[in-house]
């Protein structure tokens, strides 16, 4: 009697060990099947949101870079600037000063509808001229230190405008005074907007990092509202890293919100995206809470029947037995994943013959299993050459590595492509050999569409689609070093628009777009394809020409290009005439880079705006002056100022 109760005592603690054993073993394979997932997870959503958001930054980088551009444009006027260097010298009174440079600088508020005011200072911070809606300007012992131009936001009465300060300077280096210029902000506004795509409580913010001011939308979302960062984000505020884009977690006695930033500006500013912390990863945790629960609801199921088989042959094979329940409750729950999961995943051979598949492989490239199965990779996807040496050089990485991760371009069953953010991984067996290989991957192509359509937008202006200021810089540099490795030569047609703000008075702002428009595709049309046309801004536009075998040839093009816009345009039944005055720089002649080569192409064009327009002048490095060149279209035009209509 007590051996048989000894009996029934073991075989209890060993049903219990059974029972503890698999609900112990799930619970073991659920946590590492789930938490490769989740980092797989999380990673993935936050790359693709710090992507995002620098999208974002790029383009307020490339709206501030063109307020400042206005700002140089605004203070590199030669006429004005010269009255300004007479009112220095004692030549002029500060009252004919101001009486000249008003209504100059009021025509200079119609080049962008972003412009809303002016204040031009004197050397020593005198007010000048004061045109629209102007705010506080920074103290005069600020504006000394000033070397170049500088972009902030602040505060006017109840709303936020952008201010942008640019020194004056004459052509011997003294400082001449100094160009405050106030911005509307609407299209920081609707990018910080954007935040809101992360999920509805997510914010966007603008951080001024050394001032510790911060700006973002107010609650009706018509404007900016400007605070104290330290009263909205102290916590976060000391854990971020301004030289680079980062993500910031809160902190265990904080408020659950997750913190992403960006460097804007050349690092003089951050943007922050603020969003609840739980909102935010949702769909991570959604994407654990099928698998999970399936394997929540298999233990019990796992380990009442792992009870039930072991009770009639306990003496004999408890230890077969509990391995053998062991070992199925793994599979179920593998099984379970493996076809639970959202995130496409197939299996292949060493040679990268497909094994099979998972219902989302399917959902994601429209491939059933059954079509799949056996067939090779480079065969079911049909990867051209260079997708193919790709595939094969991450083969030899995961002949050295055990896995490998990034991305790959397939085409799905329609034949459309498709970019996958993928993971492969290799099975061994026991001695060391590939026996399976494992890819996970998620469908990113609308991720990249949209990143694609955003840089884009960053560098190209949003009228005429064509270059902008910021574009036609870069690709002038990369052509001034292409013409010095060659020996060759290369010119910079600087163009301004004659009558243009007559046409937009008239007419209206929406045919003077309509009217840009028509000019962009007119000199589109007439040049080379591999000549470049890009638009500064207002009614000023830039013609980049490469392999010139002789300067003349830039004067042709230019008076091509007079010809071709004198010609009437036809808005909407209404006949429409415009000129055009152009200035030419030839390099190495009269420009040794980029900056140089526009600002003489600029000098060149007021030069030909001045003899009468409809003409191209070229700039003269020599003496500082521009050349004569040939006019088109003179007649009617020798009593137009030089400075009317930009």
């Amino acid at each position: 009697m007590p051996e048989l109760n000894a009996v029934r005592l073991i075989r209890r603690k060993a049903m219990l060990l059974a029972v503890l054993g698999i609900l112990v073993s799930g619970i073991l394979v659920a946590l590492v099947t789930a938490v490769p997932i989740y980092q797989s997870s999380r990673e993935g959503l936050e790359r693709s949101t710090l992507m995002g958001i620098q999208a974002q930054g790029a383009a307020l980088d490339n709206l501030v870079q063109r307020y400042e551009g206005i700002a140089r444009q605004v203070t590199s006027r030669t006429e004005i600037r010269r009255r300004l260097e007479a009112y220095v010298d004692g030549q002029m009174s500060i009252e004919s000063l101001t009486e000249y440079t008003a209504p100059r600088l009021a025509d200079a508020l119609g080049t962008s509808a972003a412009l809303v005011g002016i204040k031009r200072l004197g050397p020593f911070g005198e007010e000048i001229v004061d045109e629209g809606v102007t705010a506080e300007v920074p103290e005069h012992t600020v504006l000394d230190e000033l070397g170049d131009v500088q972009s902030r936001l602040v505060r006017f009465e109840n709303r936020i405008v952008w201010r942008t300060v640019a020194p004056i300077w004459a052509e011997d280096g003294q400082r001449l005074g100094t160009d405050v210029l106030f911005f509307e902000v609407d299209s920081l506004v609707s990018l910080l907007e954007r935040a809101r795509t992360l999920e509805p409580s997510a914010r966007g913010f603008l951080l001024d990092y050394r001032g510790e001011r911060l700006v973002g939308v107010n609650a009706d979302g018509t404007g900016l509202e400007m605070e104290k960062a330290r009263e909205t984000i102290a916590g976060e505020l000391s854990r971020i890293d301004p030289t680079g884009p980062g993500v910031v977690w809160p902190e265990l006695d904080g408020e659950a919100r997750v913190l992403f930033h960006t460097p804007v500006g050349g690092g003089r500013c951050l943007l922050l995206i603020e969003s609840d912390f739980w909102s935010f990863y949702q769909p991570v945790v959604a994407r654990l809470l099928w698998p999970l629960g399936v394997v929540l609801l298999l233990l019990p199921l796992v380990a009442w029947l792992a009870a039930r088989a072991l009770r009639p042959v306990l003496q004999r094979l408890s230890e077969q037995a509990e391995e053998l329940e062991r070992s199925a409750g793994e599979l179920r729950l593998a099984g379970s994943v493996f076809e639970g999961t959202g995130e496409a995943i197939m299996i292949t051979s060493p040679n990268h013959r497909i094994l099979r598949v998972n219902p989302a492989f399917t959902r994601i490239t429209g491939f059933s299993a059954d079509e799949v199965m056996g067939r090779p990779m480079s065969d079911l996807f049909q990867l051209d050459d260079e997708e193919s040496e790709q595939l094969e050089r991450i083969c030899q990485r995961l002949n050295r590595e055990h896995s490998w991760q990034g991305e790959l371009d397939y085409r799905n069953r329609r034949g459309e492509r498709l970019t996958a953010l993928q993971t492969i991984s290799k099975v061994t067996d026991e001695q060391d050999r590939v026996s399976h290989f494992i890819h996970i991957f998620n469908d990113i192509t609308e991720t990249k569409v949209a990143e694609q359509q955003i840089r884009h937008q960053a560098h190209h202006d949003s009228l005429t689609d064509l270059p902008n200021r910021a574009s036609l810089k870069y690709r002038i540099g990369e052509a001034v070093a292409r013409a010095r490795q060659d020996n060759t030569r290369l010119a910079v047609l600087f163009l301004d628009l004659d009558y243009f703000k007559e046409v937009n008075d008239r007419l209206g702002h929406a045919m003077g777009d309509r009217l840009l428009r028509e000019v962009a595709g007119r000199l589109q049309r007439l040049l080379r394809h591999e000549d470049i046309v890009g638009r500064l801004g207002g009614d000023e536009f830039l013609i980049l020409l490469e392999g010139l075998p002789a300067p003349r040839f830039a004067g042709q093009v230019a008076a091509k290009v007079i010809e071709v816009l004198t010609q009437p345009f036809d808005l909407d039944g209404e006949s429409v005439s415009i000129g055009v005055s152009i200035g030419i720089a030839v390099f190495p002649e009269q420009g040794y880079d980029a900056d140089a080569l526009v600002n003489h192409a600029d000098a060149a064009m007021y030069e030909a705006k001045a003899a009468g327009r409809d003409r191209y002048r070229y700039f003269d490095g020599q003496s500082g002056q521009v050349g004569r060149g040939d006019s088109i279209g003179e007649a009617g035009r020798a009593d137009e100022g030089g400075d009317h209509g930009r």
